[in-house]
């Protein structure tokens, strides 16, 4: 009986859906950021170093919509939900979508190695910084997976999504943005 316990709080531990900061981690002075982001708010620019080691700003995908992806390699939802971001890619990238993954990882040699092994095509970016994260910080992001969906405006149009539980929220979103150019 204590191994069926056992393998119970196991089994929960994987189902979850997201990863989220521990209060500790959890600072005052992103609460009034997060109220500063809200859909149809012009999306906040940050800068970052991509897996190549080229700066890359959320202001030069102006005209296009983006989907920004904040993930992790040592997030279990976040890993489960790579399928779904990356179907979205094969789909919509040829209709103009941008996809910008954003890693917390602290560990940016095993990001690398992952991106490079899994075939994440996209752009992606990340300072090493944990839940310290600029654009995570900028964005109000307390767990991930977390999608932020920006229009061709700079405009942020949908926010705190999660890849496994709203993917038709987001593809239908895009498919809106999309056909809307």
């Amino acid at each position: 009986m204590k191994l069926f316990y056992i393998f119970l709080i196991a089994c929960l531990g994987l189902c979850q859906i997201s990863c989220e900061k521990s209060k500790e981690e959890k600072t005052q002075e992103q609460i009034p950021i997060q109220e500063k982001i809200n859909t149809e708010n012009p999306a906040p620019n940050f800068t970052m170093q991509s897996s190549e080691g080229n700066a890359i700003s959320l202001s030069q995908f102006k005209g296009k919509v983006v989907l920004i992806d904040f993930w992790a390699t040592w997030c279990p939802p976040c890993v489960k939900s790579i399928p779904e971001v990356k179907n979205l890619w094969k789909k919509y990238k040829d209709k103009g979508l941008v996809i910008l993954g954003v890693s917390l990882d602290k560990d940016l040699q095993a990001w690398h190695t992952y991106i490079k092994n899994n075939d994440m095509n996209w752009y992606q970016v990340a300072d090493g910084k944990f839940w310290e994260n600029e654009a995570a910080i900028l964005y109000g992001v307390e767990s991930i997976p977390n999608v932020c969906i920006i229009d061709q405006k700079g405009n942020i149009v949908a926010q705190g999504l999660n890849p496994m539980g709203q993917s038709e929220e987001i593809e239908n979103t895009l498919l809106t943005l999309l056909e809307n150019k």
